[in-house]
């Protein structure tokens, strides 16, 4: 058996709050951790105990896969034993990717990928499609109400504004620390991460109760979904920190509401500060803005905007000929707009990626376009 070398992300947990987590740990423990990732960098992201662990071993387990981890060792570092792996939880990842283009500012949207894993949305979607999750939150005043406050971050695609866009990125959860340091309290209330960690609490509570086995099962599901989607959101938070002599990057997930079902819009912003201009004009400020979901009847697809001073231009990736064509139709009305608007068109294109799959094409597929 081989023994696994666990070591705490440096996230937002501190030093003192891990003690007292690893006081209630006992050498020959038996633990019980879910796989929430795998990390670009081939680590495995794991939760134990609530707390988010990396693990620099090449485990041959994918994301939602349920592990039994014996405590070898606490102090003067933890180490843990891979005891078994069984099978997957049944979660169901979300946006699978985020995409970021192979150059910067190219206009090309590459196949270089980014997170993935279990977020806010994939918990609503179970809640609204698995009966024994539902029967759970109708029995349980509790729960309802955490849930019901979780659902009122999902954005409905026929209300979509830029205004309300905003306001869903500053509630992400993404800067809930940062708005905590910043004394702006009053906006934890109402953001993701807050929201989460609150049904979490809830789900805790719950499961001291005497409970029968199918409820017992149907929390331990949430609690999993939940757990997997808070430490989702916590690599996203440690993705989206300053780096040193490079740009800004802020990756996150928000949940929307299309055609009656939920599903994730992944989005990546970058921001490089000030480029060369190519023509030989003043340095730009350039922005990036990627984005990523798979939507019903339609598939997935990918989007990138590179704003540079006043230069704009806009990229999508389809697999699917009939959204490409209405794609295409649109650009002309997108193209008046972004000129009223003071912008200079440098792009609009859309191209189909190089795993298009032909036969999965959807004609008369509903996808309208809303510049």
């Amino acid at each position: 058996m081989e023994e696994l070398q666990l070591t705490l992300t440096p996230s937002r947990v501190d030093q003192r709050n891990f003690g007292v987590m690893l006081s209630n740990w006992r050498v020959g423990q038996v633990i019980n951790a879910l796989v929430v990732d795998r990390m670009p960098s081939g680590n495995v992201l794991l939760n134990a105990g609530g707390r988010e662990f990396v693990t620099p071993l090449d485990l041959p387990v994918q994301p939602g896969t349920r592990l039994q981890l014996e405590v070898q060792q606490v102090t003067p570092q933890l180490v843990l034993r891979f005891l078994a792996g069984s099978e997957k939880t049944g979660l169901q990842s979300g946006a699978e990717s985020l995409s970021r283009p192979t150059q910067p500012g190219s206009g090309l949207v590459g196949t270089t990928s980014l997170g993935g894993g279990i977020t806010a949305a994939n918990v609503l979607s179970a809640l609204a499609t698995q009966p024994n999750l539902r029967a759970l939150v109708n029995q349980s005043p509790v729960l309802s109400s955490l849930t019901s406050a979780l659902a009122s971050q999902v954005l409905q695609s026929s209300t979509l504004s830029a205004g309300l866009l905003s306001q869903a990125v500053a509630q992400s959860g993404l800067f809930t620390e940062a708005n905590l340091l910043a004394g702006r309290s009053g906006s934890l209330r109402t953001n993701t991460k807050t929201q989460l960690i609150q049904l979490q609490r809830g789900i805790a509570e719950i499961a001291g109760n005497n409970l029968g086995v199918e409820v017992r099962a149907a929390l331990s599901n949430l609690s999993d979904l939940t757990n997997a989607a808070l430490a989702n959101l916590n690599q996203q938070q440690l993705i989206s920190m300053p780096q040193e002599n490079a740009g800004q990057r802020w990756a996150f997930n928000l949940p929307l509401e299309w055609a009656g079902s939920i599903t994730d819009l992944a989005m990546i912003i970058e921001h490089d500060g000030e480029r060369d201009d190519p023509e030989g004009g003043e340095a730009r400020d350039e922005w990036r803005v990627h984005l990523n979901l798979e939507l019903p009847e339609v598939g997935k697809l990918q989007s990138l905007v590179t704003l540079s001073g006043s230069n704009i231009s806009i990229s999508f990736i389809s697999d699917s000929e009939s959204v490409r064509r209405t794609l295409e139709s649109s650009f002309g009305e997108l193209r008046d707009r972004m000129i009223v608007s003071d912008f200079r068109v440098r792009e609009l294109a859309v191209r189909q990626s190089i795993q298009a799959n032909q036969s999965s094409d959807a004609p008369g597929s509903g996808f309208e376009v809303r510049a």
